[in-house]
């Protein structure tokens, strides 16, 4: 009887403490908020430096330069003569903008309600009395603030959970963030110095722990 009573208490033991190990959050990094396959294309990989410089210049010129107009032509000259450059080394840069975008805007579904942790830096969206109960996580220091912000599946919504905040010190606190993750792209405002701007998300994360960052 004893044998008995004791076996139970071991089974009932092993019910309470498996819920808990379920619990335990994966770790992430931020190479893993992109689908695998996507970062193992590297469309550059065969150009040769002096290519890749110039492909780099033409794309990234290309997103801070205002529309294309009568008033704007005077910008594009530059890039209108390296367009063809590239093109006869057959580079298209269509084509490598294209799969760019792709590559900043996939997101990975399979990351669904899993509980996760991951560090990174703190974005206030809403304060009281520096107690923070929601913010955008980025992976660096200056993100979203400086032009052009991080791609959307390098940034994170979240939202503290009810009754819950954590008291930022500074803009960009450290921190590590666990909760569950959900994969699905919005948009957010963000107030800044001289105004606000959308900021397109790719993931979101209801958290219950936020810590300081600490290895």
């Amino acid at each position: 009887m004893k044998t008995f009573i004791r076996v139970l208490i071991i089974i009932a033991c092993t019910l309470h403490y498996l819920p808990a190990a379920a619990e335990k959050p994966r770790q992430l990094s931020w190479n893993d908020l992109v689908p695998a396959h996507l970062l193992a294309d590297d469309p550059l990989a065969n150009m040769t430096e002096e290519q890749q410089d110039l492909v780099y210049w033409v794309i990234n010129t290309l997103d801070s330069l205002p529309e294309r107009g009568p008033d704007t032509e005077e910008f594009y000259k530059e890039v209108d003569a390296a367009i063809p450059q590239l093109r006869k080394a057959g580079i298209d840069i269509n084509e490598l903008m294209a799969k760019r975008k792709l590559l900043q805007t996939s997101i990975v579904e399979g990351l669904n309600d899993q509980r996760v942790r991951i560090p990174g830096y703190l974005l206030p969206l809403e304060v009281s009395a520096k107690k923070v109960t929601e913010f955008l996580l980025v992976p660096y220091i200056g993100a979203c603030i400086h032009v052009p912000p991080p791609p959307p599946n390098q940034i994170i919504y979240v939202k503290i959970v009810q009754n819950k905040s954590y008291q930022s010190r500074n803009l960009y606190d450290p921190v590590w963030v666990t909760g569950v993750i959900t994969a699905k792209s919005m948009e957010k405002n963000l107030y800044l110095v001289d105004g606000s701007a959308d900021v397109d998300v790719g993931y979101s994360i209801q958290a219950n722990i936020i810590e300081p960052y600490k290895e």
